[in-house]
Order: C-alpha cells, then sequence, then structure tokens
C-alpha cells in the first residue's frame, strides 16, 4: 500500500497538533500530502426568514470560517504546506466521509484519552473513526503523565 494522502482531523487541542506533528513527519518521509479537517457544530435554524436565529447561526458559521482560516494560515507560517476543509456535522461521519471523497490513504488523529464516566458520556470521535472508516486509522495517543521520556540514541 502507497500512501500519497494523509487526513488529519483537527480540533484545535495540543492533542490535534501532536497528531498533525506525528502527520506532517511522516508524509515528508513518504512524500505525501497532508490535508486537514475541521469539524465544527452544525447550528441548524428552524423558524422565520429574518428571526434573530437565522443570525446567530450564520456568525457561527462564520466565527468558525475565520478560525480554520487562521489557522490554515498558521500552518503555513510554520512551513506546514496543507490543503484544508472546513466541515459541519457529526465528526466521525464527515470525517470518514472526507476520506472517501479525497481519496486519503490514511487518517492520523489525536485523542484526548477519556475514560470512565467522561467517556460514556462524551464517547470518542477517534474510536468511530476507527470503527468505522473506509482507510487505515493512525491513533496518536496522549502521552501518559508517569511514563518515561523515551532513551537517546
Amino acid at each position: 500500500m502507497t500512501i500519497t494522502k494523509i487526513l488529519v482531523p483537527i480540533d484545535y487541542s495540543e492533542h490535534a497538533e501532536r497528531a498533525l506533528s506525528t502527520a506532517t513527519n511522516l508524509a515528508q518521509v513518504l512524500g505525501a500530502t497532508v490535508h486537514v479537517v475541521h469539524v465544527g457544530p452544525d447550528a441548524p435554524y428552524f423558524g422565520p426568514p429574518l428571526a434573530p436565529g437565522r443570525a446567530f447561526a450564520h456568525e457561527l458559521a462564520e466565527a468558525n470560517r475565520k478560525e480554520f482560516d487562521a489557522y490554515l494560515l498558521a500552518l503555513r507560517e510554520r512551513g506546514i504546506e496543507a490543503a484544508g476543509t472546513l466541515a459541519t456535522g457529526v465528526p466521525y461521519v464527515e470525517i470518514n466521509r472526507l476520506a472517501k471523497d479525497i481519496g486519503a490513504d490514511l487518517i492520523v488523529m489525536g485523542t484526548r484519552g477519556r475514560t470512565g464516566f467522561e467517556y460514556l458520556l462524551l464517547g470518542s470521535v477517534a474510536e468511530r473513526v476507527v470503527r468505522t472508516s473506509p482507510v487505515p486509522v493512525m491513533v496518536v495517543p496522549v502521552p501518559r503523565k508517569d511514563a518515561e521520556p523515551p532513551a537517546k540514541r
């Protein structure tokens, strides 16, 4: 299997940054391209055309677009060339849909490492992507606080 396109879901967290770093290093070694995706909240509006709620949904979409564009610009300023897609909807569904649409060979994503009640309450986007992905998924884990640093060679 040749990896030429790597999809990296981002949520602007340190976990996503760790996954992006892993993906860009891998892409450099393999000569692959990186495509980032952020799945923002879907703010549907079900009301009259001129009601205030409609303006809020539009403002939320504009704020998400501005934040994503600024993120892509910051990546380029750091020397990371990545295509990007801003999507709305259910994160794992949109990530898997985009993986198919762009012909991704690999998804590299971070995980927050939630456990227990928090995991039951919130679930795990990474786990859902792994279970339903049309392509292989590399999950970059959260470093354990009690883990020793790797030995230097």
